[in-house]
């Protein structure tokens, strides 16, 4: 068992593919821009994001044996995510995420694979309890099956947090809500929790106070271009985005749910939500101007100092 504290991620590991238009977007036709290939996924992105801010990082997830699965295995090696508790499936097809975006950085349409993550089973995370439980705080994406977050809500004994990846998932994770130390829905998925049609601030607190009331400790509502709602019992806080050259909006918001575990992680408890609001809002902007879904600039000190 690890002495040092770590955090521990449950989520995807995909292989990201990502076509980037250039300067002209054309839909139903051959578009002139560049592929990139890139480790990805939800859990994987916000894992490479905390080892990025010098968080040790433990990934549970699941990968093949296959071409990509090598990548990715060396990938996050290289970058410092540690697969110790991850499993290789034999003739397993690692998961895969295919997206093109047009000339403004926006994502058209997108192909996800992901059927290997079925194999993140409540047995699985029975296996590695010990591990989950001596971390300083565990972070699931609803990748991962209801039944697993359901066995998550029973048996975690440490603070969690929450990403919903889409609107379809989002539901897997009402059994976590009154468990939940952190949640970063957008708005659209705050909506369907809540019913309530997310237009301006006052209605973010309206949506808000239904999820504090179903038992999220600390939420953040990812509003867009309008910025990021930040509430708890004792303060609220809307912050702006951090405005920015977009080069590709994928990832940013993996990297804002990592900021705010970085903050848990580093700071306790101690941290003003607004002051944890403006530091993701900073690391997004840094996502944005990048091709990859992890920013190379992204680091401690470009947020501290922010």
């Amino acid at each position: 068992m690890e002495e040092q504290a770590y955090v521990v991620v449950i989520g995807g590991l995909n292989m990201d593919v990502a076509g980037l238009c250039g300067d002209i977007y054309r839909e139903k036709d051959s578009n002139i821009g560049s592929v990139e290939l890139s480790a990805g996924g939800v859990g994987h992105n916000i894992a490479q994001n905390l080892a990025k801010l010098g968080v040790p990082v433990e990934l549970i997830t699941v990968f093949g044996d296959d071409h990509f699965g090598r990548i990715l295995e060396e990938e996050c090696g290289n970058d410092g995510i540690s697969l110790k508790y991850a499993e290789r499936i034999p003739g397993g097809k690692s998961c895969t995420y295919l997206y093109v975006t047009d000339n403004q950085g926006e994502m058209m349409s997108a192909v996800n694979a992901m059927e290997l993550i079925t194999r993140v089973t409540p047995a699985f995370l029975e296996a590695r309890k010990e591990l989950i439980n001596h971390a300083s705080l565990c972070v699931v994406d609803a990748n991962i099956s209801e039944e697993s977050i359901q066995w998550l809500a029973e048996n975690c004994a440490v603070p969690m947090y929450a990403d919903p990846v889409s609107t379809i998932k989002l539901p897997r994770l009402r059994p976590l809500l009154p468990r939940l130390d952190g949640f970063k829905p957008n708005g659209l998925e705050a909506q369907l929790l809540t019913g309530i049609e997310i237009t301006d601030e006052s209605s973010a607190r309206r949506a808000a106070e239904i999820l504090l009331d179903m038992g999220v400790k600390n939420l953040f509502i990812s509003l867009g271009k309008d910025g990021i709602f930040c509430c708890n019992r004792q303060e609220s806080a809307l912050v702006p985005i951090v405005k920015t050259e977009i080069v590709s909006v994928n990832g940013a918001g993996d990297c804002s749910m990592a900021v705010i575990c970085w903050a848990r992680y580093r700071f306790g408890e101690t941290l003003p939500l607004r002051r944890i609001g403006e530091m993701t809002q900073k690391a997004a902007s840094l996502t944005l101007q990048s091709p990859n879904t992890v920013s190379p600039l992204l680091c401690e000190e470009a947020l501290i100092s922010s």
